[in-house]
């Protein structure tokens, strides 16, 4: 009887040791946090299916209003017969058709980019409307520059234009070539350098070199998501300016730009040097593609984007919420259960879904006010009724609301979010440091702190 308690009593003072040891409670927090990072996975792949969504239906406004806008030319195509050399060196009698491309001496492009929003659901979609001017010269093509040449087809020469996305042209396309004016048909006629645009037949003949041909042709697009020009003449200038706050400009050639509150404008001159390829080629050349150039509507943070950046700090705010309690049982002996940390863990983790149902009808400010008086509320609610003290419970209410402006703060900068993280968690260690100095951890919690 006596071994048996006996036996009962080591039993009771393992049960003691492990509830009340400071480096056993600890670990269990750890624990608990480990497992809070389960729902936390769920919260993030339900931000990330939202965010698709939100894709989706920028993809099926592009579908209906425009595609992102790509103009390049226009160049001139000449066909030409080319004498097939045998592998013993010898020239086969028959004919291969090749494709001599020229590009223009001067090209200036202008465009006006006018933006407006379009909904789909509760998705806002930016889309514009752009009027885009071109005009330059071109100098008579000379195709006995390129090796091989056997027979020019002037009679098949045509002129292309470019554009990547045709459903929604606002105009029928006139080129003004040499002050005539030419139809412009949907299709490139050849696709080796573009696959979508449109072209015309020109009559050209083998003439001397020296004679430039002059041409001109204003057209309406619509898009989305952004447009690109390619630097095709031997000196490209592109002029282009919309009501955009936030432009991004993308490829090969950075412009001179000025951007205000509501516009921005921007120029690019490129010459024929600061490209890989040559003004008169036949086949496609290295980097030809590679040389594109122009702007996209950039926008700075989307609210999914936010979203997605206040859940990476998920487990920072859970663990920092979680060492206040704990520095609470240990210098205050007040006990939390187990169970009690895991009902708040999840009140935590239900702050990113009522972040993200409210930031898709109010937008992500105003809902991480509201989740965070709802959150905050819940919990120190349950804290005042946990520790069963008010100054202990408002403690834990102003620390829960630091925290949560702290992490507001840092999504909300861009530049400095990194350096202003990382001074903030420096602090946050410095006072766990201070806090935990006094701390034995072997001892249990009624005597972890010394005097």
């Amino acid at each position: 009887m006596s071994n048996s308690n006996q036996e009962l009593s080591g039993w009771e003072r393992f049960q003691n040791f492990v509830s009340e040891s400071a480096s056993i409670k600890l670990i269990v927090i750890g624990f608990i946090i480990l497992l809070l990072l389960i729902p936390l996975a769920l919260v993030q792949d339900l931000m990330r299916e939202r965010s698709d969504r939100q894709f989706e239906a920028i993809n099926e406004v592009s579908q209906t209003w425009g595609q992102e806008q790509t103009v390049s030319g226009p160049f001139i195509t000449v066909p030409y017969y080319q004498n097939v050399r045998l592998a013993n060196g010898q020239e086969s009698v028959s004919l291969e058709k090749s494709f001599a491309h020229f590009l223009p001496e001067k090209l200036q492009m202008n465009a006006q980019v006018n933006t407006e929003t379009r909904s789909r659901g509760i998705y806002d979609v930016v889309v514009y409307t752009t009027q885009v001017t071109l005009d330059g010269v071109f100098k008579s093509p000379d195709i006995s520059i390129l090796n091989g040449v056997d027979t020019a087809l002037w009679n098949e020469a045509i002129v292309s234009l470019g554009i990547s996305d045709l459903h929604n042209l606002g105009d029928l396309l006139v080129l003004d070539w040499n002050g005539e004016k030419i139809n412009l048909s949907p299709g490139v006629g050849n696709s080796e350098l573009i696959a979508s645009g449109v072209s015309s037949p020109l009559k050209l003949e083998a003439i001397s070199a020296g004679k430039e041909y002059k041409f001109s042709i204003t057209f309406s697009l619509r898009g989305s998501q952004g447009i690109y020009f390619m630097p095709l003449g031997k000196e490209t200038n592109v002029h282009l300016a919309g009501n955009w706050a936030s432009p991004s400009f993308q490829g090969a050639f950075f412009p001179t730009h000025q951007i205000t509150d509501n516009s921005f404008t921007a120029d690019w001159k490129v010459i024929f040097l600061n490209r890989n390829y040559p003004q008169q080629f036949s086949g496609v050349p290295e980097g030809f593609s590679e040389s594109r150039f122009g702007m996209s509507l950039f926008v700075p943070v989307s609210d999914y984007q936010k979203n997605q950046r206040s859940a990476k700090y998920a487990v920072l705010i859970i663990a920092l919420t979680f060492m206040v309690f704990f520095f609470v049982q240990v210098l205050n002996k007040v006990r939390v259960h187990g169970i009690q940390f895991v009902l708040v863990g999840l009140a935590l983790c239900l702050f990113y879904v009522l972040l993200l149902s409210f930031t898709e009808h109010v937008g992500f400010n105003i809902a991480y006010l509201l989740s965070c008086i709802m959150t905050i509320g819940l919990v120190s609610l349950y804290v005042k009724a946990i520790f069963k003290n008010n100054r202990l419970s408002l403690l834990n209410f102003l620390f829960m609301l630091l925290i949560y402006l702290f992490v507001f703060v840092i999504i909300q900068l861009e530049q400095y979010s990194l350096l202003v993280g990382s001074i903030g968690l420096f602090a946050v260690l410095a006072v766990a440091m201070y806090l935990s100095r006094n701390i034995t951890w072997g001892d249990s919690l009624g005597k972890g702190a010394r005097e």
